[in-house]
């Protein structure tokens, strides 16, 4: 499992990517949705705090030091649970008006799902195991 950064980087870089893409489309919210902007809609700019922890993700896989494959750990749950909520605010239904679905929402599911499985499976490091 030697190539776990050059994956997880990938996929950090998958999560920049969704973020910019379409996720949902909401007539009445001002046509398509995106995680940097959400139209009318009182959802905020969640794509910010994404692009915090992928930017960060990367920069402490390249760093490849045992506290940093420990904070990539927090970072990574943090990332899961970022996208949980986002999936659950962006296509729950409201006042009868559900949401269509778009491939930037599941992009960012298996980005973020990929991003974590790499961080939660680090190259075996003999000199990062022993904190050197």
């Amino acid at each position: 499992m030697k190539n776990n950064p050059y994956i997880g980087i990938f996929f950090s870089l998958l999560v920049i990517i969704s973020v910019f893409m379409p996720w949902v489309y909401v007539a009445s919210a001002g046509g398509m949705l995106t995680a940097m902007d959400t139209g009318t809609s009182n959802l905020g700019k969640p794509g910010i705090l994404f692009l915090f922890f992928a930017l960060w993700i990367i920069i402490n896989m390249v760093i490849n030091r045992l506290w940093s494959k420990r904070v990539n750990l927090v970072l990574g749950a943090l990332l899961i649970a970022w996208m949980v909520r986002n999936y659950i605010l962006f296509t729950h239904c409201e006042d009868g008006i559900c949401p269509d679905k778009r491939w930037g929402l599941y992009l960012n599911i298996v980005a973020c799902i990929g991003c974590f499985l790499s961080i939660l499976f680090p190259p075996e490091d003999s000199h990062v195991a022993r904190g050197h």
